[in-house]
Formats: structure tokens, sequence, C-alpha cells
């Protein structure tokens, strides 16, 4: 995994180059000096090509004052809005912002992919930022991280989305077979396919390695909405997923190597799903408004689960021990299971 310096070292290049304007405009990143390939570098900077070396590409728009630094053997960066920012370090790196005002997109890796905002044609997909830091291995069809309109990960229900932050740290290395989507996806629904909707104010953080369809940390098709996940994902079907809803809150550390869903805060507002405990364990919250759902066992060998779904104001948990809880038989209502055995009550 690079770190960020390298980039930042080609921005130094490009300032050396009479590009100190696009400093004033769009943001500095790095990447390990280590990782700096001398051999090919590309710089863009408001529609012109400020230096060019061997096989690395690097384009932008005249009038929008972006700013695009590739480093490496088919790296590539493209910032076609407004004040954005691509930068793209790794052989076969790629770092796209576009359709908006202020995006950013980091790679920094082999194969990284990073797509911020929507396609070029896009308008209004502002202030959305996109990273991918690690190395993609895979033959799938997706990896990276992606942020904001359905559009820019090939989507076509046009949902749009603003502010809109997805980060994946680590090396993603899914099987190809399983075609898997890896990564983190925060904003517009359509971000995976099936989805819809818009997602304005979505945060997606995935740190981890990837090896099986639906993979990943992804908060879409509503605002404000935010799923983590750390930790290797190994599974088929996970998915630490906040969404489908305003304000839902998803945060996962548990890796999957069965076909057992993720942890899931979606299907209404206001709802939060956490799980801190043994593999293949689960929560769901949804399905309803200010539900509450997690599993705290970090040091439990048996698959847990908590459900808090189809009502409102309801509260599962799984504390310190095996077994699931469920409180989704009426609004207000409380299931908790300790060593000590269940509690299940109305508030």
């Amino acid at each position: 995994m690079a770190s960020t310096r390298g980039l930042a070292r080609l921005g130094m290049l490009a300032v050396g180059l009479g590009v100190g304007a696009a400093v004033a405009h769009s943001p500095v990143a790095s990447a390990d000096p280590f990782s700096f390939d001398p051999n090919d570098i590309a710089i863009s900077f408001d529609g012109h090509t400020l230096f060019h070396e061997g096989n690395a590409t690097a384009d932008t728009t005249t009038g929008d004052y972006s700013l695009a630094i590739a480093d490496g053997n088919g790296a590539g960066a493209f910032a076609y809005g407004t004040d954005g920012s691509a930068f793209a370090d790794g052989s076969d790196a790629n770092a796209i912002s576009a359709g908006g005002t202020g995006d950013v997109a980091v790679a920094d890796g082999t194969e990284a992919v990073a797509w911020a905002g929507g396609q070029d044609s896009d308008t209004n997909a502002d202030d959305d930022t996109a990273i991918d830091i690690g190395n993609n291995a895979s033959t799938g069809i997706r990896d990276g991280a992606f942020a904001g309109n359905s559009d820019d990960d090939g989507g076509t229900d046009g949902g749009t989305g603003s502010d809109d932050t997805a980060i994946d740290i680590g090396n993603n290395t899914e099987d190809g077979s399983l075609y898997g989507y890896s990564g983190a996806f925060a904003g517009a629904g359509g971000l995976l396919p099936g989805g819809s909707g818009d997602g304005n104010n979505d945060t997606a953080i995935d740190v981890g390695n990837n090896s099986g369809n639906f993979d990943g940390s992804f908060a879409q098709d509503g605002n404000g909405n935010y799923a983590s996940e750390s930790g290797s994902i190994t599974g088929t079907d996970d998915e630490i997923y906040a969404g489908i809803g305003n304000d839902n809150t998803a945060v996962g550390d548990t890796s999957y190597n069965a076909s057992l869903d993720g942890v899931y805060a979606l299907e209404g507002n206001d709802n939060y799903a956490s799980v801190l405990g043994p593999d293949n364990s689960y929560a769901l919250a949804g399905y309803g408004d200010s539900n509450i759902a997690y599993v705290l066992d970090p040091f439990g060998s048996t698959t847990s689960g908590a459900d808090a779904d189809g009502f409102n104001s309801d509260l599962a948990a799984v504390l310190f021990t095996d077994g699931t809880a469920n409180a989704g038989i009426a609004n207000d209502v409380y299931d908790i299971l300790t060593a000590f055995g269940p509690l299940s009550g109305t508030f």
C-alpha cells in the first residue's frame, strides 16, 4: 500500500512548471516517493498539458481550472469538472473527477480506481471525494472508490449525489469468478446494480481486503448516511449498507466466509446497525425509523445476530454472548440478550 507523499512530489513538479494557479484552485495530494516513476508522468491544468513523459495520461478542460496528475505506467488522471482534482499514482491507476465543482479523486496503487462526481457531461455533482489507496489485483467488474452520481459507475437510473465521500484503503483481491463489487460506494443508489435514487452527504469507508461479490461498504440512496467496515471481507454477500433513507448508520467489524448478509441500516430514517463480533455475525436495523440493532461480542466464536426492523424505535442487542435478539414486533420494544439471559420489554 502506498502513502500519499509521492503525489505531493508531483505537485511540486507542477509548481515548478508554472502551475501556481493550479495549486490555488485545487487541493494537494501525495504518494510514497518510492513509488514515483520518473519515466511515466503526465500533468494537465486547465486544458493545457504541462508535462508528459512516457505512458501516463492526464487531461483537463479549458476554463475549469482543474488539475490532473498521473504517475505510473498506464496511469490516467482526468479532471473534467470545475476546480476539480484527479491524482493517479501507480501502474494502471485511474482517477476521475467530473460532473460538478470541487470534486477530488485519488487513486494510489496498482490498478487503483477512484471516481468522484459523475460523467463529464453531468452538472451539480459537487464536492464529491473518492480515494482508493491500495493495489487492486482482481479480474472482477469494479474495485476502488466511487462517490457521487449513478453514472460514474455505469448506473442508468439517473441518480445524483453531492458532498459524498467514498474511501477504500487496502488491497482488493476479489475472486474474479464472483464478479465482486469491492470498494466503498457513496451517493446515488444506482452506483450498485439494481439501486436507484439520489444520495447526498453520504460517506462509505472500507478498510481491508475484499475477495467476493458485493463486498465493501455502501452508503447510498438517501442523505446523510454513513457505512463503514474494517477488516477482511471474504464472503459472497457482504454489504455493510446504510441508505434507502436518511441519516442511517451501519458500522461493521467482522468478516464473512459464508453467504450471510452483513450489517444493514436501511429502509427508513435514523436507523443504526453495528457488529463487533465473530465472523458471519449480522445486524439489521430498518424498515422503520429510529431502530437500533447491534452485536457486541468481540471475543465470541459463534455467529450472532440482532434484528430491529419493521416498526419504529426498537432496540435489539446481543452483548458478550452468542445468540440472536429480535425486537421487531411493535413500536418501542427492546430485546437484549446477555450472558445472564434475555431481557425484553417496552420503553
